[in-house]
């Protein structure tokens, strides 16, 4: 009976470790509410940058093809600023 108890304290002693080992691997991959705000606030900043450059790049584009572009780029390769 003794020697049962031995080998079951023995047991409960290895599943606590390989539970530690596992959460310890656990927390480097699971987020603080912390860290998940500030990557959220993040992605939001850089998905904001990102949605005002397509559109200043739109922008620039339309504004380019209203106003002659290709006579513009046309000039420049002539050599016309003389």
């Amino acid at each position: 009976m003794e020697e049962e108890n031995h080998s079951e304290i023995a047991e409960f002693n290895r599943l606590m470790s390989a539970i530690q080992a596992e959460s310890a691997s656990l927390k480097k991959v699971i987020l603080t509410e912390d860290e998940a705000t500030e990557k959220a606030k993040i992605l939001s900043e850089f998905d904001g940058t990102v949605q005002a450059q397509v559109f200043g790049t739109l922008n620039h584009l339309i504004q380019y093809q209203m106003n002659g572009w290709k006579e513009l780029i046309n000039d420049e390769e002539d050599g016309d600023d003389r």
